[in-house]
């Protein structure tokens, strides 16, 4: 039951000589709702965009998504499946980024599911949210036609009319990398009435340097396996998964010669941790965390991890849902 209102005109403002921008306004009109849209421009190698819009429900809208972006993820080494394919990964964003309202920066790396699912990320007033390309390394692609690691992130900073609500992510299952198959958008607790105005304001960035959005360390690689401890033939827990999640950037590699300061937090809903480790990973310049957990069939669990030294969080929050197969 998805809607799209579409932009029936444009109007472009022309720029004098010396201008750093351009203004374009655009009239949005669909069956639910019509909509006036400034877009004010910063050109670049990193573009910007200024977003100011004002919208007119129609009618009641039970969700209304804001701010919504689209990418492509069908697979990468947190989610492998036997695809005919020489080249290992392929997707135009590897994770949703979430700065909350608390100041905690959440990593959830993306998924091609079997079928369609919607998380959610309550917070009282987020302060952004972006579809994330972290993986700049060709390698890892083997593309020289589509350029998979080139692929710009999207991030958006709420200005206006972002109060209480939730970002959504909408994975959707996908055979091939022509679909755009990922979608996050911000979606309002009240649902909107008739008659209603409703102000929105917010920017837009797309960067190759999501380094400079992001102060902190954050989750570079995602990996799954079997939780097997190293040179022993003990078989693994029925319903058991290992996690291996590397950690890099912000402070950890000034702890690297004191490994022993940094502890990994993990945390699990509906599964148990049996297992966790972290060692230093001299490849990365971070660290590399291991949480093995073991679910019930049929469930999904929800998984969280972060490095901290003493009271201080180090890194962002990763988060997985893990359904337990």
């Amino acid at each position: 039951q998805e809607e799209f209102p579409v932009f029936r005109e444009f109007w472009v403002e022309t720029p004098q000589a010396e201008a750093q921008s351009c203004q374009i306004f655009a009239l949005l009109d669909g069956e639910s709702l019509t909509g006036a849209f400034r877009f004010t421009v910063f050109p670049a190698q990193e573009t910007v965009l200024d977003i100011h819009c004002t919208l007119f429900p129609r009618r009641a809208i039970p969700k209304l998504g804001v701010a919504p972006l689209t990418s492509m993820f069908f697979y990468a080494e947190n989610d492998r499946r036997a695809f005919d394919d020489y080249r290992p990964e392929l997707h135009d964003s590897d994770g949703l980024l979430i700065h909350s309202d608390t100041g905690e920066w959440l990593w959830r790396p993306l998924r091609n599911p079997r079928q369609v699912e919607v998380s959610q990320f309550a917070d009282r007033q987020v302060r952004g949210f972006g579809l994330m390309q972290r993986d700049r390394i060709f390698e890892h692609y083997q593309d020289i036609d589509l350029s998979y690691e080139l692929r710009p992130s999207y991030w958006v900073e709420p200005r206006e009319g972002f109060s209480e609500g939730r970002v959504e992510l909408v994975e959707l299952p996908t055979s091939d990398e022509t679909n755009d198959n990922i979608v996050a958008y911000w979606v309002p607790n009240r649902a909107v009435e008739q008659g209603q105005t409703l102000t929105f304001a917010y920017r837009l960035i797309s960067t190759m340097n999501e380094a400079r959005l992001h102060p902190g360390g954050f989750a570079l690689n995602t990996y799954r396996t079997k939780p097997v401890a190293l040179g022993s033939a003990e078989q693994a827990p029925a319903n058991s998964t290992r996690f291996i999640i590397d950690f890099v950037g912000g402070e950890l590699e000034y702890h690297l010669p004191q490994p022993d300061t940094i502890q990994v937090v993990p945390s699990a809903t509906n599964a148990r941790i049996t297992r966790t480790f972290l060692v230093p990973n001299p490849q990365t310049r971070g660290f590399r965390a291991g949480i093995d957990v073991v679910g019930e069939a049929g469930q999904t669990a929800d998984l969280r991890a972060f490095l901290r030294t003493g009271n201080k969080a180090l890194t962002e929050t990763w988060t997985f849902p893990w359904k337990v197969e």
